[in-house]
């Protein structure tokens, strides 16, 4: 898929700077041609390389500002053109090696059996965070996201230095978040992460974000990727550990070492990376959208069913409050609870606070499929496993 769902943006104000991020574009385009890097000719063609990436940027920034000034949108425009059409001059035939020879996923000294505890804290109650630094970078806030896969950084993390250590990128894409911010980033499957804890990984699969935009001008969205992370207060980045088969485009730099899956286990504060360890409740094949049809239903305080249905549930750490089908229940659900189970299997319940309350969804795509948000994490360990056609989820049993 092209978007990498699951994490919120919030109310904030500023203005987007685009000019740095051009000239890295910019600098950027003469290393990378595309998903396997390949001798290039001198003077290629960079506009016809650039122009399918450009185009849909350009197109989604004049639809966004036309309203307020068209004749901004046209000088927009007018100026990419311009911008192809002087790159051509460059010559990036010297730049480029011959060939890119994948990098392994971890040093063939780190072993992978057993298991590694990770530090880990919850930012603003719902947002699960490990600290993460990339080649000897200053370690930062990172967001544990089981609703994406890959490790996304902005390039603001790293100094010069770093950036150019990580060698030349092996290719170049387009990706998002559902906050509402779309961003281009280069992709490297050689860098050196350290997770704050028992593990460093060697030759990681990242993709540092050097170009954003947002997908629209509303109220209460990002305008930026350092914006949009800074409102998910992780200004580290995004570690997606969802199993890449099923949650996108990249790969968890945990799976990517052949690592069996994590645990994401906010009651004892640890982001454990190896096998399950704990006591399983149950499993469900599908991470972290299980292909099962589950049950939700919601009780008032009296213990009075006010809805239920039957939905498959993205268990999305990432995913704040989450959502609920309208029709199940469209009222304020504040004081309910809400019962998330597998048969006659309880997978999570959790009794919905103040300001806490799911979105309600609608439409044909929101009638049987929920978001869980970071509601059962908070609650006990779940485990993310790879593997097999698209992972496993697994719910284990709280620690006493």
């Amino acid at each position: 898929m092209t978007a990498r769902d699951g994490t919120k943006g919030k109310n904030r104000r500023g203005m987007a700077v685009l000019g740095g991020a051009v000239g890295a574009f910019a600098a950027a385009a003469a290393m990378a041609t595309g998903s396997a890097i390949t001798a290039a000719p001198a003077k290629a063609d960079i506009d016809a390389l650039l122009d399918p990436i450009i185009q849909p940027i350009i197109t989604s920034l004049s639809d966004a500002i036309v309203g307020f000034d068209p004749t901004a949108a046209a000088d927009l425009t007018s100026w990419t053109d311009s911008l192809l059409a002087s790159l051509n001059s460059l010559d990036i035939g010297a730049a480029l090696p011959a060939s890119a020879e994948p990098a392994a996923a971890l040093a063939a000294s780190d072993p992978t059996s057993g298991t590694y505890d990770i530090p880990l804290s919850v930012q603003e109650g719902t947002e699960p965070t490990v600290d993460v630094s990339v080649d000897g970078s200053t370690p930062e806030a990172t967001l544990v996201d089981t609703g994406s896969s890959g490790l996304v950084i902005p390039s603001t993390d790293l100094s010069l230095t770093q950036w150019f250590d990580l060698g030349f990128p092996t290719g170049i894409s387009e990706s998002g978040y559902s906050g509402g911010v779309q961003y281009l980033y280069l992709e490297y499957n050689d860098a050196s992460v350290d997770y704050g804890g028992a593990l460093t990984s060697t030759n990681t699969p990242i993709d540092v974000e050097f170009l954003s935009w947002p997908t629209s001008f509303s109220a209460g969205s990002p305008l930026d990727f350092q914006q949009f992370l800074s409102d998910n207060d992780s200004p580290g980045g995004i570690l997606g550990i969802g199993d890449a088969a099923d949650a996108g485009p990249s790969e968890s730099p945990f799976q990517a070492a052949n690592f069996s899956g994590v645990t994401v286990d906010v009651p004892q504060n640890e982001l454990v990376v190896g096998e399950n360890a704990g006591t399983p409740i149950d499993t469900l094949a599908g991470a972290p959208t299980p292909n099962a049809n589950l049950t939700e239903v919601v009780t008032a305080p009296g213990g009075a069913t006010i809805g239920s249905g039957s939905v498959s549930d993205d268990v999305d750490s990432g995913g704040v409050y989450g959502t609920i089908p309208s029709t199940i229940d469209p009222n304020d659900l504040t004081g309910d609870t809400i019962t998330v189970s597998d048969g006659n299997t309880v997978l999570y319940s959790y009794v919905v606070g103040p300001n806490e309350t799911p979105i309600v969804t609608t439409g044909a795509s929101g009638v049987n499929s929920i978001d869980s948000g970071a509601e059962p994490y908070l609650n006990e360990p779940i485990y993310i496993s790879y593997g097999g056609t698209d992972g496993a989820i697994t719910f284990d049993e709280p620690l006493t």
